[in-house]
């Protein structure tokens, strides 16, 4: 090996030793300010960085000596991979710190008051709105077409999903007179009066809110590779309206595994069951498990955060602090668990009603409570929030 050759090869190593350097050091800040990795994980992957750094640099420090010519060529072999790494999890890591800085609700300055709990051990009610719109879950126009309550036990990994259709009587919160469509209550993106409607309904606090636009379904299931849901009725539903593709989703009686775009329109099907919208309800739930039973049952699925948080940061905002996510994403991480998930609805009947934002002179369709209903789901949230 000439001078000259020798020159470049130092060089070319001392600018991966550097560039390792730096990429180890940035990836250890990202780690810390992540917040969902124990210390000592942290710890050990800075520990790590720094011996596999000190291997790599000793041979500059000690670069006479000819039968390190082959270890110099291994160390050069290292310092790449480990900067390759590095910025694979620089990636991962900065995918999940700007998901959280962005999804919180807090932080747009909008304060729901919700109360301090901590969500790795307490019970708690959280609110998903699934909003209709398909261009902004903030769209002033959108109305909240998924109303999902997800009454959530973490000492006994258990998840109570209760379902309340959109066209549900209720009496909005602070009105007198007329009630109206619970869908009604989101018009001009006011989830908080949609929030408290259900709460005067049902005699609950919600601890927690969820909007979701439904477009994020679609992307979601796709990154898991599909969910598996239960149809209890044979479907064959053609492309048209708001399908995302030009393909016909057929479903049969039983489980099944389904890709966004089916599992889209599965949820938002109603005209082909006697039931309508209650039917439509059961199937979001459906859906929704599908998710979390994939989500939680694998760590394999974490690999993939960063393009399903990339997918969900436009189309998901939420009330969690971002210390609360990061703590729940912590557990699930250090302690892998397969949660139970049940699902239950609001039944009622159907007539043509005036309602508040309407009036007297408009009857709409509507969907009448059934008392009875209404009081098991109260039965089975207490059941739920039982400690």
């Amino acid at each position: 090996m000439n001078k000259t050759t020798k020159r470049i090869y130092k060089v070319v190593a001392l600018l991966l030793a550097v560039a390792q350097l730096v990429v180890a050091t940035i990836c250890v800040v990202s780690l810390v300010r992540m917040d969902f990795l124990e210390t000592w994980m942290i710890v050990l992957a800075a520990g790590v960085f720094a011996i596999l750094f000190v291997i790599c640099i000793m041979p500059l420090v000690v670069w006479k000596r000819k039968k390190l010519i082959p270890l110099r060529i291994i160390c050069m072999i290292i310092s790449i991979t480990c900067i390759a790494g590095g910025i694979f999890a620089l990636r991962y890591t900065d995918s999940i710190n700007a998901f959280l800085d962005k999804v919180s609700l807090t932080g747009n300055g909008i304060d729901l008051a919700y109360d301090e709990l901590d969500i790795t051990r307490d019970p708690f009610i959280l609110y998903i709105s699934g909003s209709d719109s398909h261009t902004s879950v903030d769209d002033p126009d959108a109305r909240s077409d998924v109303n999902i309550l997800a009454v959530v036990n973490p000492a006994e990994s258990k998840i109570l999903l209760v379902s309340i259709p959109r066209d549900t009587y209720v009496q909005l919160h602070g009105t007198t007179g007329l009630r109206d469509k619970l869908t009604h209550a989101g018009l001009n993106n006011n989830i908080e009066l949609s929030k408290a409607t259900i709460e005067d309904s049902l005699g609950i606090d919600i601890n927690h809110v969820v909007k979701v636009g439904f477009d994020t379904v679609v992307k979601v299931v796709d990154q898991l590779d599909g969910v598996e849901i239960y149809s209890d009725t044979a479907l064959n539903l053609p492309a048209g309206g708001n399908a995302p593709s030009g393909k016909m989703c057929n479903f049969i009686v039983g489980k099944q595994t389904v890709d966004g775009d089916c599992a889209l329109r599965f949820s938002r099907e109603r005209k082909s069951y006697a039931r309508g919208d209650k039917h439509r309800g059961e199937n979001q739930q459906e859906v929704l498990t599908g998710i979390i039973n994939k989500m939680m049952g694998s760590r394999s699925y974490l690999m993939k955060l960063p393009e399903i948080l990339e997918i969900a940061g436009d189309s998901f905002e939420t009330s969690f602090s971002r210390d609360e996510i990061t703590d729940f994403m912590r557990m699930q991480l250090n302690q892998p668990r397969a949660w139970e998930v049940e699902s239950i609805g609001l039944d009622g009947v159907g007539d043509m009603l005036p309602t508040y934002t309407y009036g007297e002179g408009t009857p709409l369709w509507v969907m009448i409570p059934d008392e009875d209903s209404l009081e098991t789901i109260k039965a089975k949230i207490n059941q739920y929030l039982a400690v």
